[in-house]
Protein backbone atom coordinates (compact mmCIF):
# COMPACT_ATOMS: atom_id res chain seq x y z
CA UNK A 1 0.00 0.00 0.00
CA UNK A 2 1.34 3.40 -0.96
CA UNK A 3 2.23 5.56 2.02
CA UNK A 4 0.67 9.01 2.09
CA UNK A 5 3.28 11.74 1.66
CA UNK A 6 3.16 14.20 4.55
CA UNK A 7 2.75 17.86 3.76
CA UNK A 8 3.53 20.99 5.77
CA UNK A 9 -0.22 21.50 6.11
CA UNK A 10 -0.54 18.05 7.71
CA UNK A 11 1.93 19.05 10.40
CA UNK A 12 0.04 22.35 10.84
CA UNK A 13 -3.25 20.52 11.28
CA UNK A 14 -1.72 18.03 13.74
CA UNK A 15 -0.26 20.95 15.71
CA UNK A 16 -3.67 22.66 15.94
CA UNK A 17 -5.40 19.47 17.08
CA UNK A 18 -2.60 18.75 19.58
CA UNK A 19 -2.78 22.30 20.95
CA UNK A 20 -6.54 22.03 21.51
CA UNK A 21 -6.20 18.56 23.05
CA UNK A 22 -3.43 19.70 25.40
CA UNK A 23 -5.55 22.62 26.54
CA UNK A 24 -8.46 20.39 27.49
CA UNK A 25 -6.24 17.75 29.10
CA UNK A 26 -4.54 20.35 31.29
CA UNK A 27 -7.96 21.61 32.43
CA UNK A 28 -9.10 18.12 33.35
CA UNK A 29 -5.85 17.34 35.18
CA UNK A 30 -5.92 20.47 37.31
CA UNK A 31 -9.52 19.76 38.39
CA UNK A 32 -10.06 17.93 41.66
CA UNK A 33 -12.08 15.22 39.94
CA UNK A 34 -15.14 15.83 42.13
CA UNK A 35 -17.05 17.79 39.52
CA UNK A 36 -18.96 15.84 36.88
CA UNK A 37 -21.83 16.57 34.53
CA UNK A 38 -24.14 14.82 36.99
CA UNK A 39 -23.05 16.99 39.90
CA UNK A 40 -23.79 20.20 37.97
CA UNK A 41 -27.01 18.77 36.54
CA UNK A 42 -29.60 21.33 37.81
CA UNK A 43 -27.43 24.32 36.95
CA UNK A 44 -26.49 22.77 33.61
CA UNK A 45 -30.16 22.18 32.79
CA UNK A 46 -30.96 25.88 33.28
CA UNK A 47 -27.97 26.93 31.18
CA UNK A 48 -28.84 24.59 28.32
CA UNK A 49 -32.51 25.59 28.29
CA UNK A 50 -31.64 29.27 28.21
CA UNK A 51 -28.90 28.76 25.59
CA UNK A 52 -31.19 26.87 23.21
CA UNK A 53 -34.22 29.11 23.75
CA UNK A 54 -32.43 32.42 23.25
CA UNK A 55 -30.45 31.06 20.28
CA UNK A 56 -33.62 29.67 18.69
CA UNK A 57 -35.59 32.89 19.15
CA UNK A 58 -32.65 35.00 17.95
CA UNK A 59 -32.29 32.84 14.86
CA UNK A 60 -35.99 33.00 13.97
CA UNK A 61 -36.15 36.78 14.41
CA UNK A 62 -32.89 37.36 12.52
CA UNK A 63 -33.95 35.17 9.61
CA UNK A 64 -37.42 36.71 9.48
CA UNK A 65 -36.24 40.31 9.43
CA UNK A 66 -33.23 39.56 7.20
CA UNK A 67 -35.21 37.73 4.52
CA UNK A 68 -37.96 40.37 4.56
CA UNK A 69 -35.36 43.12 4.11
CA UNK A 70 -33.64 41.19 1.30
CA UNK A 71 -36.88 40.77 -0.66
CA UNK A 72 -37.81 44.43 -0.17
CA UNK A 73 -34.35 45.59 -1.27
CA UNK A 74 -34.42 43.29 -4.29
CA UNK A 75 -37.71 44.84 -5.47
CA UNK A 76 -37.06 48.52 -4.70
CA UNK A 77 -34.71 51.26 -5.83
CA UNK A 78 -34.34 54.38 -3.68
CA UNK A 79 -31.73 57.01 -2.74
CA UNK A 80 -29.23 55.73 -0.20
CA UNK A 81 -29.65 52.08 -1.14
CA UNK A 82 -25.93 51.62 -1.82
CA UNK A 83 -25.04 53.05 1.60
CA UNK A 84 -27.54 50.67 3.20
CA UNK A 85 -26.05 47.72 1.34
CA UNK A 86 -22.59 48.74 2.54
CA UNK A 87 -23.85 48.76 6.12
CA UNK A 88 -25.45 45.34 5.69
CA UNK A 89 -22.18 43.92 4.40
CA UNK A 90 -20.10 45.12 7.35
CA UNK A 91 -22.25 44.11 10.32
CA UNK A 92 -20.24 40.91 10.59
CA UNK A 93 -17.33 42.82 12.13
CA UNK A 94 -19.34 45.03 14.49
CA UNK A 95 -17.83 44.17 17.89
CA UNK A 96 -20.34 42.61 20.26
CA UNK A 97 -19.34 44.99 23.04
CA UNK A 98 -20.27 47.91 20.74
CA UNK A 99 -23.64 46.25 20.10
CA UNK A 100 -24.13 46.02 23.87
CA UNK A 101 -23.46 49.74 24.23
CA UNK A 102 -25.87 50.52 21.36
CA UNK A 103 -28.68 48.54 23.00
CA UNK A 104 -28.13 50.27 26.35
CA UNK A 105 -27.93 53.69 24.71
CA UNK A 106 -31.21 53.25 22.83
CA UNK A 107 -33.30 50.92 25.02
CA UNK A 108 -31.65 51.19 28.44
CA UNK A 109 -33.13 52.75 31.57
CA UNK A 110 -31.85 56.19 30.55
CA UNK A 111 -31.73 55.47 26.82
CA UNK A 112 -33.35 57.30 23.94
CA UNK A 113 -36.61 55.36 24.11
CA UNK A 114 -36.98 55.87 27.87
CA UNK A 115 -36.26 59.60 27.56
CA UNK A 116 -38.77 59.93 24.74
CA UNK A 117 -41.46 58.15 26.76
CA UNK A 118 -40.76 60.31 29.82
CA UNK A 119 -41.17 63.44 27.73
CA UNK A 120 -44.63 62.12 26.74
CA UNK A 121 -45.60 61.60 30.38
CA UNK A 122 -44.68 57.93 30.84
CA UNK A 123 -43.90 57.22 34.49
CA UNK A 124 -43.07 53.51 34.28
CA UNK A 125 -39.64 51.92 34.01
CA UNK A 126 -38.05 49.95 31.20
CA UNK A 127 -35.83 46.93 31.83
CA UNK A 128 -33.77 45.78 28.89
CA UNK A 129 -31.93 43.03 30.75
CA UNK A 130 -32.74 39.42 30.04
CA UNK A 131 -34.38 38.16 26.90
CA UNK A 132 -35.34 41.60 25.45
CA UNK A 133 -31.82 43.02 25.41
CA UNK A 134 -30.20 39.78 24.26
CA UNK A 135 -32.67 39.30 21.40
CA UNK A 136 -32.38 42.93 20.26
CA UNK A 137 -28.57 42.75 20.22
CA UNK A 138 -28.50 39.42 18.37
CA UNK A 139 -31.01 40.56 15.75
CA UNK A 140 -29.10 43.83 15.32
CA UNK A 141 -25.91 41.91 14.56
CA UNK A 142 -27.32 39.02 12.52
CA UNK A 143 -30.37 40.27 10.59
CA UNK A 144 -28.33 42.62 8.33
CA UNK A 145 -25.89 39.78 7.63
CA UNK A 146 -28.77 37.47 6.70
CA UNK A 147 -30.25 40.22 4.48
CA UNK A 148 -26.95 40.71 2.62
CA UNK A 149 -26.38 37.00 2.00
CA UNK A 150 -29.92 36.31 0.86
CA UNK A 151 -29.94 39.43 -1.33
CA UNK A 152 -26.79 38.16 -3.05
CA UNK A 153 -28.58 34.85 -3.59
CA UNK A 154 -31.62 36.56 -5.10
CA UNK A 155 -29.36 38.44 -7.49
CA UNK A 156 -28.02 35.12 -8.82
CA UNK A 157 -31.34 34.13 -10.39
CA UNK A 158 -30.55 33.82 -14.13
CA UNK A 159 -31.77 36.47 -16.53
CA UNK A 160 -33.37 33.79 -18.68
CA UNK A 161 -35.72 32.84 -15.84
CA UNK A 162 -36.82 36.44 -15.42
CA UNK A 163 -37.50 36.80 -19.15
CA UNK A 164 -39.52 33.59 -19.09
CA UNK A 165 -41.50 34.77 -16.05
CA UNK A 166 -42.27 38.04 -17.86
CA UNK A 167 -43.38 36.32 -21.06
CA UNK A 168 -45.61 33.93 -19.08
CA UNK A 169 -47.17 36.79 -17.10
CA UNK A 170 -46.26 35.40 -13.66
CA UNK A 171 -48.12 36.91 -10.72
CA UNK A 172 -46.28 38.12 -7.60
CA UNK A 173 -47.04 34.86 -5.81
CA UNK A 174 -45.78 32.77 -8.72
CA UNK A 175 -42.59 34.82 -8.92
CA UNK A 176 -41.90 34.19 -5.24
CA UNK A 177 -42.69 30.47 -5.54
CA UNK A 178 -40.71 29.76 -8.72
CA UNK A 179 -37.84 32.31 -8.59
CA UNK A 180 -37.33 33.78 -5.11
CA UNK A 181 -38.02 30.75 -2.95
CA UNK A 182 -35.55 28.38 -4.68
CA UNK A 183 -32.82 31.01 -4.22
CA UNK A 184 -33.76 31.56 -0.56
CA UNK A 185 -34.01 27.81 0.09
CA UNK A 186 -30.42 27.32 -1.07
CA UNK A 187 -29.12 29.72 1.59
CA UNK A 188 -31.61 29.18 4.40
CA UNK A 189 -30.23 25.97 6.04
CA UNK A 190 -26.63 27.21 6.19
CA UNK A 191 -27.66 30.66 7.42
CA UNK A 192 -29.95 29.22 10.08
CA UNK A 193 -27.22 26.95 11.44
CA UNK A 194 -24.58 29.67 11.36
CA UNK A 195 -26.75 32.26 13.14
CA UNK A 196 -27.86 29.66 15.69
CA UNK A 197 -24.23 28.72 16.36
CA UNK A 198 -23.18 32.35 16.85
CA UNK A 199 -26.08 33.03 19.21
CA UNK A 200 -25.64 29.75 21.08
CA UNK A 201 -22.00 30.66 21.80
CA UNK A 202 -22.78 34.30 22.60
CA UNK A 203 -20.67 35.70 25.43
CA UNK A 204 -20.32 39.48 25.69
CA UNK A 205 -23.99 40.16 24.91
CA UNK A 206 -25.29 37.62 27.45
CA UNK A 207 -22.71 38.64 30.07
CA UNK A 208 -23.65 42.33 29.87
CA UNK A 209 -27.39 42.08 29.13
CA UNK A 210 -28.34 38.77 30.74
CA UNK A 211 -29.23 40.38 34.05
CA UNK A 212 -27.91 37.63 36.32
CA UNK A 213 -26.52 34.11 36.63
CA UNK A 214 -29.91 32.57 35.85
CA UNK A 215 -29.46 33.71 32.25
CA UNK A 216 -26.17 32.33 30.99
CA UNK A 217 -25.01 30.52 27.89
CA UNK A 218 -22.47 27.73 28.11
CA UNK A 219 -19.79 30.25 27.12
CA UNK A 220 -20.72 32.52 30.04
CA UNK A 221 -20.95 29.52 32.38
CA UNK A 222 -17.42 28.47 31.40
CA UNK A 223 -16.19 32.03 32.00
CA UNK A 224 -17.82 32.13 35.46
CA UNK A 225 -16.37 28.73 36.37
CA UNK A 226 -12.88 29.96 35.48
CA UNK A 227 -12.97 33.61 36.54
CA UNK A 228 -15.29 33.56 39.55
CA UNK A 229 -15.27 30.05 41.04
CA UNK A 230 -11.87 28.80 39.83
CA UNK A 231 -13.56 25.44 39.19
CA UNK A 232 -11.44 24.11 36.35
CA UNK A 233 -13.09 20.69 36.29
CA UNK A 234 -16.55 22.25 35.84
CA UNK A 235 -15.20 24.49 33.10
CA UNK A 236 -13.70 21.46 31.34
CA UNK A 237 -16.94 19.45 31.45
CA UNK A 238 -19.00 22.41 30.25
CA UNK A 239 -16.49 22.99 27.46
CA UNK A 240 -16.59 19.37 26.35
CA UNK A 241 -20.38 19.49 26.30
CA UNK A 242 -20.33 22.66 24.21
CA UNK A 243 -17.85 21.06 21.81
CA UNK A 244 -20.13 18.02 21.42
CA UNK A 245 -23.15 20.23 20.67
CA UNK A 246 -21.34 22.65 18.39
CA UNK A 247 -19.48 19.95 16.45
CA UNK A 248 -22.84 18.58 15.35
CA UNK A 249 -23.88 22.08 14.28
CA UNK A 250 -20.52 22.71 12.57
CA UNK A 251 -20.77 19.41 10.67
CA UNK A 252 -24.22 20.38 9.47
CA UNK A 253 -22.90 23.82 8.51
CA UNK A 254 -20.01 22.23 6.62
CA UNK A 255 -22.42 20.14 4.61
CA UNK A 256 -25.02 22.73 3.64
CA UNK A 257 -23.27 26.09 3.52
CA UNK A 258 -21.83 25.70 0.01
CA UNK A 259 -24.08 26.81 -2.83
CA UNK A 260 -23.84 25.38 -6.36
CA UNK A 261 -23.65 27.97 -9.13
CA UNK A 262 -27.15 29.25 -9.82
CA UNK A 263 -26.44 30.61 -13.27
CA UNK A 264 -23.89 30.41 -16.02
CA UNK A 265 -24.70 33.77 -17.56
CA UNK A 266 -24.00 37.29 -16.39
CA UNK A 267 -26.79 39.79 -15.98
CA UNK A 268 -26.89 43.37 -14.84
CA UNK A 269 -29.57 44.85 -12.56
CA UNK A 270 -33.05 43.93 -13.80
CA UNK A 271 -36.45 45.49 -13.18
CA UNK A 272 -38.49 42.86 -11.36
CA UNK A 273 -41.96 42.20 -12.72
CA UNK A 274 -43.50 42.16 -9.24
CA UNK A 275 -42.12 45.63 -8.41
CA UNK A 276 -45.27 47.20 -9.87
CA UNK A 277 -47.61 45.33 -7.49
CA UNK A 278 -49.10 48.04 -5.22
CA UNK A 279 -49.64 45.53 -2.39
CA UNK A 280 -45.94 44.66 -2.41
CA UNK A 281 -45.09 48.38 -2.55
CA UNK A 282 -46.97 48.90 0.69
CA UNK A 283 -45.48 45.78 2.29
CA UNK A 284 -41.93 46.68 1.23
CA UNK A 285 -42.36 50.24 2.50
CA UNK A 286 -43.49 48.96 5.90
CA UNK A 287 -40.59 46.48 6.08
CA UNK A 288 -37.98 49.05 5.07
CA UNK A 289 -39.42 51.60 7.50
CA UNK A 290 -39.41 49.07 10.34
CA UNK A 291 -35.83 48.04 9.48
CA UNK A 292 -34.76 51.68 9.44
CA UNK A 293 -36.45 52.42 12.78
CA UNK A 294 -34.93 49.31 14.36
CA UNK A 295 -31.40 49.33 12.93
CA UNK A 296 -30.95 53.08 12.44
CA UNK A 297 -30.96 54.26 16.09
CA UNK A 298 -28.71 51.37 17.15
CA UNK A 299 -26.21 52.19 14.40
CA UNK A 300 -26.36 55.95 15.03
CA UNK A 301 -26.09 55.69 18.83
CA UNK A 302 -22.32 55.27 18.61
CA UNK A 303 -21.98 58.56 16.70
CA UNK A 304 -23.06 60.42 19.85
CA UNK A 305 -19.57 59.78 21.19
CA UNK A 306 -17.99 62.00 18.54
CA UNK A 307 -18.06 64.99 20.88
CA UNK A 308 -16.55 62.99 23.76
CA UNK A 309 -13.43 61.85 21.90
CA UNK A 310 -11.28 64.69 23.34
CA UNK A 311 -12.19 63.49 26.84
CA UNK A 312 -10.65 60.05 26.31
CA UNK A 313 -7.41 61.11 24.63
CA UNK A 314 -4.98 59.88 27.26
CA UNK A 315 -2.27 57.30 27.75
CA UNK A 316 -4.82 54.60 28.57
CA UNK A 317 -6.40 55.04 25.13
CA UNK A 318 -3.02 55.04 23.34
CA UNK A 319 -1.87 51.93 25.19
CA UNK A 320 -5.14 50.07 24.59
CA UNK A 321 -5.15 51.06 20.90
CA UNK A 322 -1.59 49.86 20.35
CA UNK A 323 -2.32 46.61 22.20
CA UNK A 324 -5.45 45.99 20.12
CA UNK A 325 -3.65 46.72 16.84
CA UNK A 326 -0.71 44.48 17.77
CA UNK A 327 -2.96 41.58 18.77
CA UNK A 328 -5.08 42.03 15.64
CA UNK A 329 -2.04 42.07 13.35
CA UNK A 330 -0.52 38.93 14.91
CA UNK A 331 -3.87 37.10 14.97
CA UNK A 332 -4.56 38.00 11.32
CA UNK A 333 -1.10 36.88 10.23
CA UNK A 334 -1.43 33.62 12.16
CA UNK A 335 -4.89 32.87 10.74
CA UNK A 336 -3.77 33.53 7.16
CA UNK A 337 -0.58 31.47 7.53
CA UNK A 338 -2.49 28.52 8.95
CA UNK A 339 -5.16 28.81 6.26
CA UNK A 340 -2.51 28.88 3.53
CA UNK A 341 -0.76 25.79 4.90
CA UNK A 342 -3.95 23.76 5.41
CA UNK A 343 -5.35 24.84 2.03
CA UNK A 344 -2.16 23.72 0.29
CA UNK A 345 -2.30 20.37 2.10
CA UNK A 346 -5.93 19.81 1.11
CA UNK A 347 -5.07 20.57 -2.51
CA UNK A 348 -2.05 18.29 -2.40
CA UNK A 349 -3.96 15.29 -1.05
CA UNK A 350 -7.06 15.85 -3.17
CA UNK A 351 -5.27 16.18 -6.51
CA UNK A 352 -1.62 15.13 -6.33
CA UNK A 353 -2.12 12.06 -4.16
CA UNK A 354 -5.79 11.35 -4.91
CA UNK A 355 -6.74 11.02 -1.22
CA UNK A 356 -10.16 12.70 -1.11
CA UNK A 357 -11.11 11.35 2.31
CA UNK A 358 -7.96 12.63 3.97
CA UNK A 359 -8.35 15.94 2.15
CA UNK A 360 -11.97 16.20 3.35
CA UNK A 361 -10.85 15.53 6.92
CA UNK A 362 -8.24 18.28 6.75
CA UNK A 363 -10.78 20.59 5.14
CA UNK A 364 -13.13 20.06 8.09
CA UNK A 365 -10.64 21.14 10.78
CA UNK A 366 -11.02 24.94 10.29
CA UNK A 367 -14.83 24.69 10.48
CA UNK A 368 -14.59 22.45 13.57
CA UNK A 369 -12.67 25.21 15.37
CA UNK A 370 -15.95 27.11 15.57
CA UNK A 371 -17.04 24.53 18.14
CA UNK A 372 -14.09 25.09 20.51
CA UNK A 373 -14.93 27.29 23.54
CA UNK A 374 -12.17 29.92 23.56
CA UNK A 375 -12.28 30.40 27.35
CA UNK A 376 -11.69 26.72 28.07
CA UNK A 377 -8.91 26.53 25.49
CA UNK A 378 -7.25 29.67 26.83
CA UNK A 379 -7.46 28.54 30.44
CA UNK A 380 -6.05 25.13 29.56
CA UNK A 381 -3.14 26.63 27.63
CA UNK A 382 -2.55 29.09 30.48
CA UNK A 383 -2.22 26.21 32.94
CA UNK A 384 0.03 24.38 30.49
CA UNK A 385 2.59 27.15 29.91
CA UNK A 386 2.37 28.86 33.31
CA UNK A 387 5.48 27.13 34.76
CA UNK A 388 7.75 28.37 31.95
CA UNK A 389 6.49 31.85 31.08
CA UNK A 390 6.08 34.98 33.16
CA UNK A 391 2.39 35.25 34.02
CA UNK A 392 2.34 38.96 33.18
CA UNK A 393 3.14 38.07 29.56
CA UNK A 394 0.94 35.02 29.13
CA UNK A 395 -2.06 37.11 28.14
CA UNK A 396 -0.14 38.84 25.36
CA UNK A 397 0.86 35.42 24.01
CA UNK A 398 -2.49 33.64 24.30
CA UNK A 399 -4.71 36.48 23.06
CA UNK A 400 -3.39 36.54 19.46
CA UNK A 401 -3.01 32.75 19.35
CA UNK A 402 -6.60 32.01 20.38
CA UNK A 403 -7.98 34.90 18.31
CA UNK A 404 -6.02 33.65 15.31
CA UNK A 405 -7.43 30.14 15.72
CA UNK A 406 -10.92 31.60 16.08
CA UNK A 407 -10.51 33.59 12.86
CA UNK A 408 -9.00 30.66 10.91
CA UNK A 409 -12.36 29.39 9.53
CA UNK A 410 -13.02 32.78 7.91
CA UNK A 411 -9.51 33.13 6.48
CA UNK A 412 -9.60 29.56 5.17
CA UNK A 413 -12.79 30.19 3.17
CA UNK A 414 -11.08 33.08 1.41
CA UNK A 415 -7.79 31.33 0.61
CA UNK A 416 -8.50 27.63 0.03
CA UNK A 417 -10.78 28.03 -3.04
CA UNK A 418 -8.17 30.18 -4.82
CA UNK A 419 -5.45 27.60 -4.19
CA UNK A 420 -7.67 24.93 -5.68
CA UNK A 421 -8.45 27.21 -8.62
CA UNK A 422 -4.75 27.75 -9.27
CA UNK A 423 -4.22 23.99 -9.30
CA UNK A 424 -7.10 23.39 -11.70
CA UNK A 425 -5.81 26.02 -14.11
CA UNK A 426 -2.06 25.57 -13.99
CA UNK A 427 -1.37 22.36 -12.07
CA UNK A 428 -0.57 20.12 -15.03
CA UNK A 429 1.52 22.79 -16.71
CA UNK A 430 3.51 23.29 -13.50
CA UNK A 431 4.15 19.55 -13.19
CA UNK A 432 5.26 19.28 -16.79
CA UNK A 433 7.73 22.14 -16.25
CA UNK A 434 9.01 20.63 -12.99
CA UNK A 435 7.92 23.71 -11.05
CA UNK A 436 7.75 23.08 -7.28
CA UNK A 437 8.30 24.75 -3.94
CA UNK A 438 8.94 28.46 -3.77
CA UNK A 439 9.13 28.81 -7.55
CA UNK A 440 5.61 27.46 -7.95
CA UNK A 441 4.35 29.59 -5.06
CA UNK A 442 5.81 32.73 -6.62
CA UNK A 443 4.81 32.15 -10.24
CA UNK A 444 1.59 30.11 -10.06
CA UNK A 445 -0.08 30.46 -6.65
CA UNK A 446 0.82 33.97 -5.54
CA UNK A 447 -0.93 35.87 -8.37
CA UNK A 448 -4.11 33.91 -7.60
CA UNK A 449 -3.97 34.12 -3.83
CA UNK A 450 -2.52 37.56 -3.05
CA UNK A 451 -5.83 39.45 -3.12
CA UNK A 452 -7.85 36.91 -1.10
CA UNK A 453 -4.91 36.62 1.31
CA UNK A 454 -4.87 40.37 1.89
CA UNK A 455 -8.66 40.38 2.14
CA UNK A 456 -8.60 37.55 4.68
CA UNK A 457 -5.95 39.37 6.72
CA UNK A 458 -8.04 42.55 6.85
CA UNK A 459 -11.17 40.66 7.87
CA UNK A 460 -9.51 38.49 10.53
CA UNK A 461 -7.68 41.52 11.92
CA UNK A 462 -11.01 43.36 12.14
CA UNK A 463 -12.60 40.41 13.97
CA UNK A 464 -9.71 40.23 16.44
CA UNK A 465 -9.52 44.01 16.92
CA UNK A 466 -13.09 44.25 18.20
CA UNK A 467 -13.19 40.96 20.10
CA UNK A 468 -14.28 41.04 23.72
CA UNK A 469 -13.77 37.47 24.75
CA UNK A 470 -10.41 36.21 25.95
CA UNK A 471 -9.47 39.66 27.19
CA UNK A 472 -12.23 39.24 29.82
CA UNK A 473 -9.99 36.63 31.50
CA UNK A 474 -6.70 38.52 31.32
CA UNK A 475 -7.81 42.15 31.20
CA UNK A 476 -6.66 44.50 33.94
CA UNK A 477 -4.50 47.55 34.60
CA UNK A 478 -1.50 45.90 32.89
CA UNK A 479 -3.34 44.52 29.86
CA UNK A 480 -6.11 46.51 28.20
CA UNK A 481 -7.55 46.44 24.73
CA UNK A 482 -10.04 48.95 23.40
CA UNK A 483 -13.01 46.57 23.90
CA UNK A 484 -11.91 45.96 27.50
CA UNK A 485 -11.56 49.71 28.06
CA UNK A 486 -15.10 50.14 26.71
CA UNK A 487 -16.36 47.44 29.07
CA UNK A 488 -14.74 49.24 32.01
CA UNK A 489 -16.42 52.51 31.03
CA UNK A 490 -19.81 50.79 30.74
CA UNK A 491 -19.34 49.20 34.17
CA UNK A 492 -18.59 52.65 35.64
CA UNK A 493 -21.66 54.16 33.87
CA UNK A 494 -19.46 56.58 31.94
CA UNK A 495 -21.59 56.31 28.82
CA UNK A 496 -20.19 59.35 26.99
CA UNK A 497 -16.66 57.95 27.15
CA UNK A 498 -17.96 54.47 26.27
CA UNK A 499 -19.69 55.95 23.23
CA UNK A 500 -16.45 57.60 22.08
CA UNK A 501 -14.52 54.34 22.53
CA UNK A 502 -17.21 52.44 20.66
CA UNK A 503 -16.96 54.90 17.78
CA UNK A 504 -13.20 54.40 17.55
CA UNK A 505 -13.50 50.60 17.66
CA UNK A 506 -16.28 50.59 15.08
CA UNK A 507 -14.39 52.96 12.76
CA UNK A 508 -11.24 50.82 12.71
CA UNK A 509 -13.22 47.59 12.25
CA UNK A 510 -15.31 49.21 9.51
CA UNK A 511 -12.25 50.43 7.61
CA UNK A 512 -10.63 46.99 7.80
CA UNK A 513 -13.85 45.36 6.62
CA UNK A 514 -14.05 47.79 3.69
CA UNK A 515 -10.48 46.96 2.70
CA UNK A 516 -11.36 43.26 2.87
CA UNK A 517 -14.50 43.75 0.77
CA UNK A 518 -12.74 45.79 -1.93
CA UNK A 519 -9.87 43.33 -2.18
CA UNK A 520 -12.16 40.30 -2.33
CA UNK A 521 -14.19 41.81 -5.19
CA UNK A 522 -11.35 43.42 -7.10
CA UNK A 523 -10.50 42.06 -10.53
CA UNK A 524 -7.16 40.31 -10.78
Amino acid sequence: MRLRQLHLGDATTFAIVALVACGFVSLLRIGDGGTTLISIGPYLQRVLIFSFVQAGLSTLLSLGLGIALALALARRQFPGKEALLTFLGTTMVIPTIVAVFAVLAVYGRNGWVAQSLKSLGWTGSISIFGYPGILIAHVFLNAPFVAKVTLDGLNLVPAEQWRLATSLGFSSGQIFRHLDWPALRADLPGLAILVFLLCFKSFAIVLALGGGPSRATLEVAIYEALKVDLDFARAAWLALLQVAICVIIALALHGVVSRPPAATTFRGPMQRVDAADYRLKILDSVILLFGLLFLGPLALSVLVGLGSIPDILDLDLVGALMTSLTIAAIAGSLACSLALAIGAAVRHHRIAQASPRWAALLDLVPSALLAIPPFALTAGLFLLIRPWIDQARIGLILLPVVNGLGALPFAYRYIAPRLMQAEERYGRLSESLGMRGLARLKIVDWPMVQRPLASAFALTAALSFGDFGIIALFGGPKLRTLPYLLYERLGAYRFEEASALGLIILTVAFLLAQVSSRLSHAHD
